[in-house]
């Protein structure tokens, strides 16, 4: 059946179908604008025709010469040039119809060429743009002068900035990472940005929320970091900023056990008792909090402060390389008799790069439960050390919720690092 499948679907016939594919996307759109009551020169049959007439003539210009390509491309730009102007001649401005169809028919090039998936990536990109046009406009108008700056200034900072930072190791055995600090930097400024503009658009609870558990993902010290700050900047929202720092605590927890399984199961079964713990803990915690806050009425309250907070941010990474050479150092000075010290050391910076490093070195090296205790030692530091920056940086309101919060994870780190010390020494 397989090899039938092939020889029916030739590679021109797999690009023929992708290319319909593509005009029946972004045609769909407009023949929905069309019968909306905004009439476009092109619609579902013209769309698919310009993408398939793409895919034909490069297929062609492949197999014959490849200037019928190059002749082909001009008579399009004329084509649709002519429609253009006499849709100006209505005082019918907009171009997007005609761009649309620009790019309809470089897509059925790209079939022809057999970028399958390049093609249908655009189209899909192509066609949501379309769709969110009413929504883009709703946005827009509710954009103040200041976010828009502070949008230019995020744009200039992760899309122009971060690229050109050097991506060489400088510093002792080259721990020192330019790109990889900018990187930092930019990982809070999107923190910051993002949940600015989820909670100004979709409310408090909905945007903390949100933006606690997906950073939770990739740094939940980046999130206590940035959710302290924004306390300060409008209190009536620290029970919803000390929930967001729980739940991204609870993720990271979660993140431990999925990094340690994938380097090294052993590790993962010593792990996971107290790491369940700890989640179900800070999510109950996190439960409550929820609770609390849905009845709370604070969409009149809210003072977003600023949209992007970049002196924070470069704080962090300023921070971020302070305790990468701290615990270069400590390496070196106390060996590998002070592993649990370099291992609690660790934790202040990053948990996983301490879980991959234990998890890799108990497979050649280390007891699994060694490895372990290592490990919930990080997770400990890490914890306590978001307590101290939820302190130093937070409102008085979010450091209480964020200590009864993180202290049950503290306990059960702790009695974890006892329990496995014990059972190892005495199995």
């Amino acid at each position: 059946m397989h090899d039938l499948l092939n020889k029916l679907l030739t590679p021109f016939l797999l690009s023929l179908l992708v290319s319909l594919g593509i005009g029946l996307i972004v045609g769909m759109e407009r023949e929905f604008e069309n019968l909306s009551g905004k009439e476009h020169f092109a619609g579902l049959r013209g769309f698919a025709m310009m993408s398939i007439l793409g895919c034909v003539v490069t297929f062609l210009a492949v197999e014959l010469n490849i200037n019928i390509l190059l002749v082909v491309i001009p008579g399009v730009f004329l084509f649709i040039s002519v429609f253009h102007f006499s849709k100006i001649q209505k005082e019918n401005f907009g171009i997007v119809t005609e761009l649309s169809l620009v790019l309809v028919f470089f897509l059925g090039v790209l079939s022809g060429l057999h970028y399958i998936r390049e093609a249908l990536a655009v189209a899909v990109i192509v066609s949501s743009l379309l769709t969110l046009k009413t929504k883009f406009r709703e946005t827009i108008g509710r954009i103040t002068k200041e976010e828009l700056f502070a949008f230019i200034k995020f744009i200039i900072l992760s899309l122009l900035l971060l690229p050109f930072l050097p991506d060489k190791n400088y510093g002792p055995d080259g721990i020192i990472n330019p790109r990889s600090i900018g990187f930092v930097v930019v990982i809070v400024s999107s923190l910051s940005f993002v949940g600015y503009f989820i909670i100004k658009f979709y409310g408090a609870e909905k945007g903390v929320l949100f933006t606690g558990f997906f950073g939770g993902t990739f740094s939940s010290t980046a999130v206590t970091w940035v959710f302290s700050a924004r306390s300060k900047e409008n209190e009536n929202l620290s029970m919803q900023y000390a929930t967001g720092i729980i739940i991204a605590c609870t993720v990271m927890f979660a993140r431990v056990l999925i990094v340690a399984a994938l380097f090294n199961i052993i590790v993962f079964k010593w792990l996971l008792l107290p790491c369940g713990l700890m989640i179900l803990g800070s999510s109950v915690v996190a439960f409550i909090l929820k609770r609390k806050t849905a009845s709370q009425k604070t969409s009149n309250l809210i003072q977003l402060g600023n949209p992007l907070e970049l002196s924070s941010a470069f704080l962090f990474g300023i921070q971020y390389v302070v305790i990468t050479l701290f615990v270069y150092y400590a390496n070196i000075y106390l060996g590998t008799k002070g592993l649990l010290i370099t291992g609690f050391i660790s934790g202040l910076a990053d948990v996983d790069a301490i879980n991959i490093s234990m998890s890799k070195l108990s497979l050649v090296q280390i007891n699994p439960s060694m490895a372990a205790i290592v490990i919930l030692l990080a997770i400990l530091s890490n914890t306590i050390f978001k307590l101290g920056v939820s302190y130093i940086k937070g409102s008085k309101k979010l450091r209480k919720q964020v200590l009864i919060g993180l202290t049950p994870s503290i306990i059960i780190a702790l009695l974890g690092i006892a329990g496995i010390y014990l059972k190892a020494t005495f199995t």
